[in-house]
């Protein structure tokens, strides 16, 4: 299963993405990307890179969510 979090990284580490390559990325269609993409999006975690169609980045809530995972990811390993 994909989480949200390996999602957010592959956002923070290409900059901007958009379905085709988020599909790509993780083995899966064009519509499953399109959807995830549209749940970020409805959380506030991407926003559209302004005038490209298609193409999104992650807002300021988003690089927020992704530390919170990462911190949160780092703890649950250190208690280990």
């Amino acid at each position: 299963m994909i989480t949200k979090f390996e999602i957010l990284e592959l956002f923070d580490d290409y900059s901007v993405i958009g379905p085709r390559e988020l599909g790509n990325y993780f083995g899966m269609g064009y519509a499953w990307a399109a959807m995830r993409i549209n749940k970020l999006k409805k959380a506030g975690l991407v926003e559209p890179l302004g005038v490209e169609r298609g193409r999104w980045v992650l807002s300021v809530e988003g690089y927020k969510r992704l530390d919170y995972l990462r911190t949160k990811r780092q703890d649950d390993e250190s208690t280990r």
